[in-house]
């Protein structure tokens, strides 16, 4: 039969040009089916799985093929003597299975069917191209393995020499059985899905098998070298020798990452025992990815090589030892022991230093920033947050990093102490600084290229100690420099500065609108003749709300001048000189200026204002104590006496408080908008309705900033005005308009407010350009990024960055909001969101891209190597063929340099076609990973745990069922968010051993799998040890003592959102709800209740824990017990009932008393009678109804609650809005005062 086969391959290969070419592929089709059957047939393999019914569908397709290649051509075949040979092989096929002969494996047949194999695995990328094609990187290495072992074993035959290898055959024999089993299920179509999951499992075999024979290779190399040591030259074996070093540091490579993941799963991420191991792996891998062959010598190379492979035997063995102990609960730490591997790296440094033909060239790398203490701030963060990785490539440098911190801190320092006058300092000071950063710079650039296997090893051998030693000598510069701190108090050094006063505020308008109830709140308190107290009026809010302009306003009001005796103003600016500001104000009070001494003026001030009533305006004042200082000027008799003043910080107004609150100065309403810019344009007139609309456009995109107004009205001005295609020009392109001249006032008006920020500031506001504009971000979200970006600082994180998002929110540069949340739709919960004014975004965004912060960009724009400069990419998606085009990202073989120092690296937009592949491992230094438009399999989720310094993570899935084990590498993640599309994915145990994790959100989550049984569950529980999480969203939980079990693993937990799915049959006793009262750090607690039943029995306890202040409740029934266990709890603040039942529709609160309740929201809930005295909500201060369609009144006694502000009636009965009416208007009656809000929709 294997001559018939053979016959009718070469008859094949002959009549093929007797064919038309739309035939070609059709014949070497059915070579390759003739090639898969004489391998699987032939050589006896009747033991793989489902041999037979498989090789009976291979036989019909061969015969589909052949009518169908043939119908119509059968003289074709006569010629050739082959009209019989396709039925006679079918028949003898069908025979020869039918009879499961299994033919005994000689040696002489084996090498016909290793290569037969071979042959089969050349094929078959062109017979299962979409599987196989994705992977072909690992496909080619399996080939490759496959090769060397085939010849080796003819090497071995051939010399008769067996003795030293009859250890192997088992293993060899193994190898072949299961490359011949992949092959098979592979053409038997057994990965064949119709999505992408046949992908993931072909991926993760090859994997698989890899794994196990690769093994097999490194003894084989270890033999044949150690032959050629031992014995007398062999051509046949030093060629081999060199076949298996040529192709060895790709298969070497490939099996130390797999043997990385392996060990993750199992042993803990910073066992000791096994730091040694890790790290010399990662040498290892340095070595093998990056090896600059035109500088070393090829012989050197090669014993190298062979060394490399020596070592990486070693710690396979090691390895595979200790994993197999572990699955069988026998391993013993004391007993393990593991080689210096340490030792070991240091001399294989020295010996590659020794190969190397001549040294690389010293990099020659300049600083592409502007803002040089920026960039070093962030740098020093980012060596800090290495320092403490614990990420194994990084020990092999951590004493580097650690030193080139320590002397760029001590650079940053001396340089800082002279930061305000570094421009004007002498040639050798300012050129000392400037070679300073370009060195900083070339260190972060050498130290990420290691850590990322970038040119690594010759980074390693020569480009780190370059580096330190550059750095080592500048710091000896500096130090004999001797550099004196110039940039004395701020801000009280101004005083030395003879620069004349010059405004930094925004004062722009003459025509004022807008503010209009803003003035004459101002005007009130100015006249107030009941407050006889000095008082400071301030007004704050950001860059060109009009500040200025409303203070003038008020300061020229015709009663406000009459009722003053003195008024006096002046711009204090950020340039403060106090001598110069006291002298212009002096001027204004007494008419006359003199050449007093700064203490003269101020007293002669006082003197000339004791017996006066007085108004003064300080406009722009930027920090707390230049106002108190001013401010301490003036006398504080009781005449009425008032200041007004200006600033864009509210932490200025609020610390200068003296009787009224700061005025915290809004953008203008869309009709407030129109009008100031109806007048700037057209004066006294109206705008021709031709125009109103585009118009109308124009006004929107300034989103209520009056300076942006005032500035698009002066282009209008200039121009045109009356032109329609002006008006059009400028709205399509309004922000070029304002951002593109950095000369405008707006920039300047900018830049003066980030120029005034601390330096960790900064980066923090700039940020906010990596958003869309008008982006709302949650609060939580936020700060978790920053934290995650390497943009905070501080040892306790949470807390500095809190103040720090004060301390912005405070400069009125971002602003802050309510919004309903996205992942809440049944429960009304408002959020905490920051944002920025468009202006401010565009300003950030020049400045980001000045400082090369970060890079944005659409998928179809030009991908260039500058644009990893950033080092964070945010690319927004329109289309999959688009990002297709940017493989160059998400490829390992194909991805540029620059993609692999990306620390930050987003993807948003529309979501893409499913099948794209997703490679993220070569991304090593990436601490923020948004995946948002791609969704990732098996194969994608497990490359995500080699990203060592991954801190944030947001990706979709689909259909994975647990956190991989690859992840437990991870130690550094502390947010993950994850869209499951509908799967459920298990959390426990993994997510215990993820050290440093503290924020979940995933989708649809759930602590353990139902089916496993309960001993199983619980022992997984015990052995984890605590988790940090503090915030756990949709994590689906049902009643058990294990469920328990795990609550008590989360100690810190403060938040919680999650489902209790009772158990499968309706329980029968009354202590089945959960014990949340185990967390006695939960804040807030949302709950759903999965009830099955019409008919079950309520819990007689509920445990809540005594620390919630909001507690949310969906689909319960609110029974007694629930009700009084939620009265119990002391700090509740927030409470919502959502579809729920109150028993018979009946709520008795009257005997409760909810102590610190200040929200109460019922939501489709069916209740009729409700029963309240006025002590049951003694701190209430909102009400909100929303679909109680059975009520008909509000109890009237809510009117009798002092603190309540607000009730909200939305879709209930008339009824119920006519009772809140009625109890406002009880209380305005009551009080005098209009003090209840009622709304009503």
């Amino acid at each position: 039969m294997r001559d018939h086969i053979d016959d009718f391959l070469n008859g094949l290969k002959k009549i093929k040009n007797e064919f038309i070419a739309s035939k070609w592929d059709d014949i070497e089709k059915l070579r390759m089916e003739l090639r898969f059957l004489k391998t699987f047939v032939l050589f006896g393999n009747s033991n793989l799985d489902d041999f037979n019914e498989r090789m009976y569908m291979e036989i019909v397709k061969f015969s589909r093929i052949t009518d169908s290649i043939f119908n119509g051509d059968e003289f074709i075949l006569v010629k050739y003597i082959m009209d019989s040979l396709a039925p006679y092989l079918l028949k003898e096929i069908k025979s020869y299975l039918i009879l499961e002969k299994v033919s005994m494996m000689t040696e002489e047949n084996m090498f016909e069917y290793m290569d037969s194999l071979l042959k089969n695995l050349h094929d078959l990328p062109k017979y299962c191209s979409n599987l196989l094609l994705p992977l072909m990187s690992e496909y080619k290495i399996l080939q490759q393995v496959c090769r060397h072992l085939r010849d080796f074993y003819e090497l071995e035959y051939i010399t008769a020499n067996k003795t030293t290898t009859e250890f192997l055959n088992a293993r060899y024999q193994m190898t072949v059985d299961r490359v011949t089993q992949f092959c098979f299920d592979l053409c038997a179509g057994k990965y064949k899905y119709w999505d992408d999951k046949g992908i993931s499992l072909c991926s993760s075999k090859i994997t698989s098998l890899l794994i196990d024979i690769i093994p097999l290779q490194l003894e084989v190399l270890y033999i044949c070298t150690s032959k050629l040591i031992k014995e007398s030259r062999s051509k046949e074996l030093e060629g081999f020798v060199k076949q298996i070093l040529k192709s060895s540091p790709r298969i070497l490579q490939n099996y130390l990452i797999h043997l990385q993941g392996r060990m993750a799963g199992a042993v803990a991420f910073n066992y000791a025992p096994t730091q040694s191991i890790n790290v010399m792996m990662e040498f290892l891998l340095i070595f093998l990815t990056d090896i600059p062959k035109r500088f070393i010598h090829r012989e050197k190379l090669k014993e190298m090589l062979a060394h490399v492979g020596e070592v990486t035997r070693k710690i396979s063995i090691l390895v595979s030892k200790m994993l197999e102990e572990i699955s069988e609960n026998n391993f013993n730490e004391a007993d393990f022991s593991a080689p210096d591997f340490l030792q070991e790296i240091e001399q294989m440094k020295g010996d590659t230093r020794q190969i190397f033909l001549k040294a690389p060239e010293s990099s020659q790398l300049r600083f592409p920033m502007d803002d040089g203490f920026l960039f070093m701030n962030l740098l020093l963060r980012h060596l800090n947050d290495l320092l403490i990785s614990n990420a194994y490539s990084v020990s092999l440098i951590k004493k580097e990093i650690g030193m080139v911190k320590q002397c760029l801190q001590l650079l940053t320092s001396s340089f800082g102490k002279i930061r305000k006058t570094l421009d004007d300092s002498s040639g050798v000071v300012k050129d000392c600084w400037l070679h300073s950063l370009d060195v900083a710079y070339e260190a972060e650039h050498v130290i990420n290229s290691i850590l990322v296997r970038d040119k690594a090893l010759s980074h390693l051998i020569f480009s780190l100690p370059n580096v330190t030693d550059k750095i080592k000598l500048i710091v000896a510069q500096v130090t004999g420099l001797q550099l004196e701190d110039k940039n004395g108090d701020e801000p009280l050094d101004a005083e030395s500065s003879n620069d004349p006063i010059e405004s930094t505020s925004s004062s722009f308008v003459e025509v004022t609108v807008g503010h209009e109830e803003d003035e004459a709140r101002i005007i009130s308190q100015l006249l107030d003749e009941h407050e006889s107290e000095l008082d400071v009026i301030s007004i704050v809010g950001m860059p060109g709300l009009g500040k200025t302009t409303l203070a003038n306003k008020v300061y020229n009001n015709t009663l406000v001048a009459s009722h003053f005796n003195v008024r006096a103003k002046c711009t204090v600016s950020q340039k403060y000189n106090k001598s110069k500001v006291l002298q212009e104000i002096l001027q204004q009070v007494t008419g006359s200026g003199g050449k007093e001494s700064e203490n003269d003026r101020a007293e002669k001030l006082r003197v000339a204002l004791y017996d006066k009533r007085y108004l003064i305006v300080l406009d722009d004042v930027w920090d707390i104590a230049t106002g108190e200082m001013l401010i301490a000027c003036f006398p504080k008799v009781k005449r009425g006496n008032r200041i007004i003043l200006t600033s864009r910080s509210s932490k200025v107004g609020l610390q200068v408080k003296c009787h009224s609150d700061p005025l915290h100065l809004q953008l203008l309403t869309p009709e407030k908008s129109w009008d100031l810019f109806v007048k700037r344009v057209f004066e006294e007139g109206s705008c021709p309705a031709e125009l109103s609309d585009v118009g109308h456009q124009i006004v929107e995109k300034c989103k209520g900033l009056p300076l942006a107004i005032v500035l698009i009205s002066g282009v209008i001005v200039r121009g045109k005005k009356k032109e329609k295609d002006l008006w059009l020009k400028i709205q399509h392109n309004l922000d070029s308009f304002i951002s593109s001249n950095n000369n405008l006032q707006m920039m300047k008006v900018m830049q003066l407010s980030y120029d005034h920020l601390p330096c960790h500031l900064k980066p923090l506001l700039l940020y906010f350009a990596r958003s869309q504009k008008s982006k709302r971000t949650p609060v939580s979200t936020l700060m978790q990024l920053w934290m995650a970006e390497g943009l905070v600082d501080h040892d306790s994180l949470e807390e500095a960055t809190q103040s720090y998002l004060d301390a912005l929110i405070s400069s009125s540069l971002i602003m802050v909001d309510h919004v309903p949340s996205e992942s809440c739709s049944m429960m009304s919960v408002m959020i905490k969101v920051c944002y920025v004014h468009d202006v401010v975004h565009d300003f950030c965004s020049v400045k980001a891209k000045k400082e090369k912060l970060f890079k944005l960009m659409n998928s179809a724009d030009p991908l260039h190597a500058s644009d990893f400069l950033h080092h964070r990419l945010t690319i927004h998606t329109d289309n999959y063929l688009q990002l297709h085009k940017r493989r160059c990202l998400f490829n390992f073989n194909s991805c540029s340099f620059g993609s692999k120092h990306l620390i930050s690296l987003k993807v948003s937009g529309s979501l893409l076609n499913s099948r794209y592949i997703c490679h993220t491992r070569h991304l090593r230094l990436v601490r923020v990973l948004q995946l948002d438009s791609i969704i990732l399999e098996d194969s994608s989720m497990e490359e995500i745990g080699s990203l060592f310094h991954l801190r944030f993570l947001r990706i979709r899935t689909r259909d994975v069922k647990a956190i991989p084990v690859s992840w437990l590498n991870l130690q550094n993640l502390e947010t993950l968010l994850i869209n499951t599309r509908y799967s459920t994915m298990e959390l426990l145990p993994r997510i215990f051993k993820l050290s440093k994790l503290k924020h979940v959100k995933i989708d649809i989550s759930c602590f353990f799998e139902k089916e496993e049984d309960r001993d199983n569950i619980q022992s997984r529980i015990l052995e984890g040890e605590n988790s940090k999480l503090t915030t756990l969203s949709h994590v689906y939980i049902s009643y058990s003592e294990v469920t328990n079990d795990a609550l008590k693993k989360f100690p810190n937990l403060q938040h919680l959102d999650c489902q209790i799915n009772e158990p499968a049959n309706p329980p029968t006793h009354c202590d089945w709800f959960p014990k949340f009262d185990v967390l006695n750090k939960l804040e807030s607690l949302f709950v759903s209740l999965f009830n099955p039943w019409n008919d079950y029995v309520y819990p007689n306890e509920y445990h809540f824990p005594s620390s919630l202040k909001e507690l949310r409740l969906c689909w319960f029934t609110m029974a007694p017990a629930l009700l009084s266990a939620i009265a119990e709890l002391p700090q509740l603040e927030i409470l919502e009932f959502i579809k729920s039942n109150f028993m018979e529709d009946k709520w008795d609160a009257s005997e409760d008393m909810y102590q610190s309740l200040k929200t109460l929201t019922l939501r489709k809930v069916n209740l009729s009678e409700w029963e309240v005295d006025k002590e049951t909500f003694p701190k209430l201060e909102e009400l909100i109804l929303d679909n109680v369609y059975k009520l008909t009144e509000i109890p009237s006694v809510f009117g009798d609650i002092d603190t309540l502000r607000s009730i909200q009636v939305v879709q209930s009965k008339r009824e119920v809005g006519d009772s809140a009416m009625e109890i406002k208007k009880d209380v305005a009656a009551y009080t005098g005062e209009d003090r209840l809000h009622v709304h009503i929709s």
